[in-house]
């Protein structure tokens, strides 16, 4: 009996999850992938910063590993530079607002898409079409953001898996929480200008790679890749 309440209950979770109500899921936006598809996303938050993100590039490189940085429009714009070398690398770059404010705390819908288009106008300003996605600075969200969104046709990109690297974690524990962690499907939150992240990425791509996972950019994951 016990059994039968368990495999019916976890019936229903993928029901919701993965059934005729995802395209609804799919109006507000992503969170995580389809837990049976062994693909996982890498991003990048709070960059590009001028220094680390070169050696982001290097250590993913090798593996044909392809990222999403979700930028900081203000830092986009002071270093178009390195902003235009991850472009160039492959990777896509997301909307991470232009100062990085807590949208959650502003009480006008107007004041977060500002922000938004803001981060967008840079990018557009530096030849990289516009993106999907705004993952708001700590991740919180409310009406008013989804309203704001909704008005400017940008989805949610948050995560799955924190790497929490912004404490300064050895590359030792961000290794070992991700390769003990990660399941199919995961996004993982980790920040631009982390030695320590730098340092992880080659044995977490390697340990992952090993067990069968594709990596791809969030807008792959998005939909099956339909984008």
């Amino acid at each position: 009996m016990l059994r039968k309440l368990l495999l019916l209950s976890l019936a229903a979770f993928l029901f919701i999850e993965w059934g005729p109500l995802s395209q609804e899921r799919h109006k507000y936006g992503i969170a995580s992938g389809d837990p049976f598809v062994r693909e996982i996303v890498l991003t990048f938050d709070d960059g590009p910063r001028e220094t680390g993100m070169q050696e982001i590039i290097a250590a993913l490189e090798p593996y044909n590993v392809k990222a999403t940085f979700f930028v900081v429009g203000k830092f986009a714009q002071r270093f178009g530079r390195v902003t235009l070398l991850l472009h160039k690398a492959g990777h896509e770059l997301a909307n991470h607002t232009f100062t990085h404010p807590r949208l959650y705390q502003d009480p006008s819908v107007e004041h977060i898409m500002l922000q938004a288009k803001r981060c967008d106008d840079v990018l557009e300003e530096l030849g990289i079409r516009k993106t999907r996605f705004l993952r708001p600075p700590g991740g919180g969200w409310n009406t008013r953001i989804f309203n704001a969104m909704r008005r400017k046709n940008l989805k949610l990109g948050l995560w799955s898996l924190n790497t929490a690297d912004y404490t300064g974690r050895p590359k030792e524990e961000i290794v070992n929480l991700v390769l003990g962690s990660a399941r199919p499907g995961d996004i993982i939150l980790m920040h631009s200008g982390m030695p320590n992240t730098v340092e992880a990425l080659p044995e977490i791509v390697r340990g992952l790679q090993k067990r069968g996972f594709t990596f791809v950019r969030l807008e792959d994951l998005w939909n099956g890749g339909r984008t």
